[in-house]
């Protein structure tokens, strides 16, 4: 008995010493691809759900669902490999477009990370539009575009934002000057007009536009 108790002990403390290995994260948390229209896929590009998100940066709603919907989305189904999750924008406002154009900033590995703090600031920088002088919007009616977000990004605080995204403001402003991302942007905004798309968040899942989509279980009905 003695003997007995011993071994159990001995492997007890072996358990209590022994180290856990971690969980491994999931691959397709961080696998990002980028389509031929410029949108941005997270998880298994062969994911048999294809999930496509429009999304607006100074849309509340966008805000919230990206808040506390999609972290449960993206553990439930974009982890597992079940099904993946496209953002396509659909810019409501120049001001909107200016933080669009500054989630793209940094390249493919930072989009879901700079997306999701823009969101999760949106609030303290939409709240600042008032401070957008007479002088920059100006710009915007003379179709200068790329002054009127450079400027815009000063004005309402943009800059130590993306700073804690590790963009500088030198970095950024190159974002703001980037064509071929305005070009993606206004395409990807034009293409979901014509879809039928006239609120964000918007979801197509599968191909098919979605009606009034609002959390995780309402997504879930709507796959395979």
């Amino acid at each position: 008995m003695k003997k007995y108790l011993g071994a159990v002990l001995v492997g007890v403390m072996a358990l209590s010493t022994a180290t856990v290995a971690a969980p491994a994260p999931s691959k397709w948390l961080s696998t990002v691809t980028v389509t031929d229209k410029g949108a941005h896929i997270l998880g298994n590009p062969a994911a048999p759900n294809k999930v496509v998100e429009y999304l607006s940066y100074t849309c509340g709603h966008c805000a919230d669902f990206e808040m506390k919907e999609a972290p449960a989305f993206k553990t439930q189904f974009v982890a597992t490999g079940k099904a993946s999750l496209e953002i396509r924008n659909m810019v409501l406002n120049p001001v909107d477009l200016t933080a669009a154009m500054l989630a793209r900033c940094g390249g493919k590995a930072k989009f879901f990370g700079n997306q999701r703090h823009l969101l999760a600031t949106q609030a303290i920088w939409s709240g600042k539009t008032k401070n957008i002088s007479a002088a920059t919007r100006d710009k915007l009616k003379a179709q200068d575009y790329t002054g009127f977000m450079v400027s815009t990004f000063d004005e309402i605080g943009l800059g130590p934002i993306m700073q804690q995204r590790g963009i500088t403001p030198a970095q950024a402003k190159t974002c703001l000057a980037d064509k071929a991302a305005l070009n993606f942007i206004i395409g990807m905004t034009e293409a979901g007009s014509a879809l039928g798309v006239r609120g964000t968040p918007a979801f197509l899942v599968n191909g098919v536009l979605q009606d009034h989509i609002h959390n995780v279980a309402e997504l879930q009905a709507a796959m395979k």
